[in-house]
């Protein structure tokens, strides 16, 4: 023998009838009760925040990079970004500074003469140096591509030696 289904709309009314059982002691309340209730809320909420900043967490960060050639005999190969996407690990308290833009001293990456590309990025070193406390994980793939070709270039406002 099989159970009779619920009659329809039963199981909301059952779930409005607990939430006003439980809500039903708040209601009565004076206005001061709720001032503390919130006061409790904020302190519990600030001290877990504070509690999980002094994690070490894994990050992906958007780093700022200054590129430093001779403008006016060579050119990059191709275009180069002002930012550079990495992988860090660090305190929650420092990766929260960097992610919002304060002591973010650009990495000052010197690129090769022409005609000897790179065996491996030249951005590790600088970044590392830039980054401080905060120790870098991965670089993006393509990131030994950054080279220099013959040629002035006359666009560009580079940091020029």
């Amino acid at each position: 023998m099989k159970p009779a289904p619920p009659p329809a709309g039963s199981g909301h009314g059952q779930l409005v009838q607990v939430l006003r059982r439980l809500l039903r002691p708040l209601a009565e309340k004076e206005p001061h009760f709720y001032r503390v209730v919130f006061a409790c809320f904020v302190i519990a909420s600030t001290l877990w925040m504070l509690r999980s900043l002094s994690k070490s967490y894994v990050a992906p960060l958007d780093y700022p990079v200054s590129w430093h050639y001779n403008a006016q005999r060579y050119h990059p190969a191709r275009a180069l970004p002002p930012a550079v996407a990495v992988e860090v690990r660090g305190n929650g308290w420092r990766l929260l500074s960097r992610a919002l833009g304060m002591h973010l001293p650009p990495a000052e990456v010197r690129l090769r003469l022409p005609g000897t590309p790179p065996f491996r990025s030249p951005l590790r070193p600088p970044l590392r140096r830039a980054l401080g406390t905060v120790r870098l994980m991965s670089l993006p793939a393509d990131s030994a591509s950054y080279y220099l070709v013959p040629g002035g270039d006359s666009t560009s406002s580079k940091h020029v030696e």
